[in-house]
């Protein structure tokens, strides 16, 4: 930041310095009086432009709001005839004589609620199923009298047999509770127009034939025309394939012709009477739309070609609606639905310019039609626009929206500019601060954020420096120590396998336990810290929880001081899955950290580990792992405080029983990263118990769980399993060189040594190995370039398993291994356990790298 930028940004402010006109209040004031002004002048404008198009809008609306409620009471009208269907499809499917239906018919067709509406009803059993209940067709009609009639004729033999007619054929598709809705016809019996609603019924599941119900298209026609003159508009319906159901004059859209008058098409209408052709074009339009959108569908194609076979009057293009209706029925069958909106210059009903409205009946797929006068809609639009501008409605709307802009440029945008300079500021770049626009109280506000901010950037950085510099020495400190370790526990464990006398023995032992003791502690100072700073990376690998169980369980039973008194157990469900994904070096130390804190504090007693399944889907598994012991116990007021780091659960006890007090708040960390819990059930003086609960992901059929450390370790101690096969061990350490090859020697290879990279990448040009195991830190050239340079010079040993044997163990070391073309990580100190899983896992799969440390 440049010097003048500086004084400019952070030249101190003193309130005195904000004149009262400077000031925000002062400001608004001002901005509200030439807001209310400018709302003054407006207001006449508003009235001629955006309060008409509202007041219009809210009109429409309302013309919308009547059609809904006309179209609800038809959606109600027929689900009320439905029902009725539906019970009478009930009562045919269980009924033993016709005879019974008699009075049900009765009492249907002199029903007040729907009585009027409905014409007759009958039963028409299929005539392909003559093995029924009901072999014979009944039909029941009111005459003249209202008297309901019972008719048989339909029994005789037709031309055209019921079973082939539009209303029968489409119901072989239904379902049980489903209904169909006819088109628009004239009943021969009574010769005037009907639309049927069928339902069907069944015998043993399978269809058996319908039930009907008739309804006057009449009487339908008389609510409209009533419903219509009570709003002042009218209305018209039309069935699904756009034939008249009802109109304002009958008589102008039958078809009289005929022997029997029906209703006619809404095209046909048009060819008579030009003024309705807008009208017929929208509604083919809606037709065709919803036509073309599924006639394309093979399912609906192949319904539609059987309903035609079935059926001697049904077209194809019909089916083809009769089919998508089947196999897509309307989501709500409660609700109408809006279709179209025009305006035409002069109506064939009203003799004038009309707003015309549709929507559709989804229970039926009628289509209802409302047209009503423009000039009572403009009407109406003037006298609502009037209400708006006496309650000055524009004046507040235009008052709030000027308000908004001036706070948010005020007040705001600056505020939010402060937020978005947090959001973005990185880490490594200099702050930049914001520049002050205006010497008022947000002004100094923002001048204070910058120096805050700045000082809180450089503090921070500082604080990153810091920690960059802890996980630096931490790195070296680990090599510096792991070098010489290896060769203490390397030397300690090769001189465990000769002949030694007892007391010698005994200080090798002394010694190996308290160098591995020390190794504990170092690992998990380093955990800690990985854990502290994010840097720890959670594996996902098929793993067997059973084999890890029992290793940390074998493991740590050579630890108890009194084996006699101590109960050591391990109960696995067997339930759990042989095979999950997870990270299997994490949660065997999860589980050797709370085997070992129990061993620690009981002396005598029980130590139990016990694995089971609580939850499992098809995916996943939750199991718990609970570890209890009969120890020492702890307070319940120090239950809190146990996963506390660098602590325990009493302090006095650290000098007893030792300890760095954080195996307990890794184990925690590490839970809580694979989005497990943990809790603890203790008292003083009988015991304690950890409860462990973690989720996985169940592995596929054909992943393999990857090598144990117990399967390694009975496989390393049985025949040496390398025999025949030839490596190089590259190690520049005298001590560490001597230590390896030891131990590789028992796996059985033949060995040859580089102490360093440019020796190793001589000795790989010229001769082939099965393994080269590589040091990193190495004089002339390091492990990372010699494996690049092997990987690079296209030689006999391009391919050769390179596996990292080295003292740097942190993160950022395997991805340098990774990077460089190795195939495994082994960290010093070295075991024998460590060694051969990673090299079976290296020459197996050389896709991958296996860390062991």
């Amino acid at each position: 930041m440049t010097r003048e930028l500086r004084k400019s940004v952070f030249a101190p402010m003193k309130p005195k310095v904000i004149a009262w006109y400077q000031s925000i209040s002062f400001k608004g004031l001002t901005l509200l009086v030439a807001l209310l002004l400018m709302v003054v002048l407006s207001i006449m404008y508003v009235m001629e432009t955006v309060g008409f198009r509202l007041s219009i809008q809210s009109a429409e609306q309302r013309v919308a709001a009547e059609s809904e409620a006309v179209g609800q009471s038809i959606v109600q009208l027929g689900a009320k005839i439905e029902i009725a269907a539906l019970s009478l499809s009930n009562a045919v499917e269980t009924i033993e004589s016709p005879d019974v239906l008699d009075g049900f018919f009765q009492n249907l067709l002199t029903s007040p609620a729907i009585g009027k509406f409905i014409a007759g009803g009958g039963i028409w059993p299929d005539a392909y199923n003559g093995d029924r209940k009901l072999l014979n067709s009944l039909f029941y009609t009111k005459n003249s009298t209202g008297s309901v009639e019972r008719i048989d004729s339909y029994n005789n033999h037709l031309s055209a047999p019921y079973y082939a007619a539009e209303w029968f054929a489409p119901a072989r598709w239904l379902t049980a509770g489903d209904a169909y809705w006819s088109q628009s016809y004239t009943d021969p019996y009574t010769a005037e127009p009907m639309v049927t609603c069928t339902v069907p019924y069944f015998s043993e599941g399978e269809f058996a034939g319908v039930v009907t119900l008739d309804i006057r298209v009449k009487a339908l026609n008389t609510y409209l025309v009533e419903q219509g003159q009570q709003q002042g508009v009218y209305f018209s319906l039309l069935d699904r394939s756009g034939r008249f159901l009802a109109y304002p004059e009958p008589d102008r859209v039958m078809d009289t012709t005929t022997e029997a008058p029906s209703y006619i098409l809404s095209h046909e209408y048009s060819e008579n009477e030009p003024s309705f052709m807008p009208i017929a074009v929208a509604i083919n339009d809606i037709m065709a739309k919803r036509r073309h959108q599924y006639q394309t569908d093979k399912k609906v194609d192949l319904l539609a070609k059987k309903i035609v076979e079935h059926s001697l009057s049904i077209s194809i293009s019909y089916a083809i609606s009769v089919a998508t209706e089947l196999l897509y029925p309307d989501e709500n069958m409660s609700r109408s639905q809006p279709l179209f909106s025009l305006n035409v210059d002069t109506d064939p009903i009203l003799n004038q310019a009309a707003f015309i409205s549709a929507i559709r009946i989804p229970r039926m797929q009628w289509m209802l039609i409302q047209g009503v006068p423009q000039h009572d809609m403009y009407a109406q639009a003037i006298q609502l626009e009037r209400q708006l501008l006496l309650f000055m409605l524009p004046v507040v709307v235009v008052f709030i929206a000027v308000t908004f802009i001036f706070f948010y440029r005020r007040i705001f945008k600056p505020l939010k500019s402060v937020r978005e300079a947090l959001a973005e500021q990185r880490n490594d770049e200099e702050f930049t601060p914001l520049p002050v626009y205006h010497r008022d109280e947000l002004g100094a506000l923002v001048h204070r954020f910058n120096q805050r901010s700045e000082s809180l950037i450089t503090a921070k950085q500082q604080a990153l420096k810091a920690a960059e510099a802890k996980q630096q020495f931490l790195a070296n400190m680990s090599h510096e120590i792991r070098t010489p370790m290896n060769g203490i526990i390397g030397a300690a464990g090769l001189m465990q396998s000769e002949s030694l006398s007892r007391q010698q023995r005994e200080y090798v032992s002394i010694i190996s336990h308290s160098a591995k003791s020390l190794m504990t502690l170092i690992n998990d100072i380093l955990d800690f810290s990985k854990i502290e700073s994010s840097k720890v990376e959670l594996e996902s690998v098929p793993f067997n929880l059973h084999e890890i169980a029992k290793y940390a369980h074998a493991l740590l039973r050579p630890t108890i001081e009194n084996p006699a008194l101590v109960d050591y157990r391990l109960h696995y469900d067997d339930a759990i899955p042989l095979t999950l994904l997870g990270d299997p070096t994490r949660i065997q130390q999860i589980l050797i950290n709370l085997l070992g804190n129990a061993n620690k504090f009981t002396e005598q007693g029980f130590i139990h580990l016990d694995v089971a399944l609580v939850q499992r889907d098809k995916h996943t598994v939750v199991v718990e792992i609970k570890v209890s012991d009969s120890g020492i116990g702890i307070p319940n007021e120090k239950i809190e405080h146990i996963f506390d780091k660098f602590s325990q659960a009493d302090e006095t006890t650290t000098r007893r029983f030792g300890g760095s007090g954080l195996g307990l708040t890794i184990t925690r960390q590490l839970i809580e990263l694979m989005d497990g819990g943990i809790h603890v059930i203790s008292k003083e003086g009988l015991g304690s118990e950890f409860v462990v609960t973690l989720p996985f992901s169940m592995a596929k059929s054909r992943e393999n769980p990857s090598v144990s450390h117990l399967m390694a370790a009975e496989s390393a101690s049985c025949e040496p399993p390398f025999i025949g096969q030839r490596c190089l061990l590259v190690e520049d350490n005298n001590v560490n060189r001597l230590i390896a090859s030891q131990l590789l020697s028992r796996l059985g290879f033949s060995i040859d040594t580089a102490c360093d990279g440019v020796e190793a990448v001589e000795k790989a040009q010229r001769e082939l190995f099965d393994v080269i195991y590589m040091d990193m830190q190495m004089p002339r050239l390091d492990g990372v370039g010699a494996t690049k340079a092997i990987r690079e010079m296209d030689g006999i040993n391009v391919d050769t398993a390179i596996i990292a044997m080295t003292a740097n163990v942190m993160a950022a070391d395997v991805a340098l291994c990774r990077e460089a073309g190795m195939q495994g990580h082994i960290g010093k100190p070295i075991s024998e356990s460590d060694l051969y899983t990673v090299t079976i896992q290296a020459i197996e799969d050389n896709s991958a790298i296996t860390m062991q440390s």
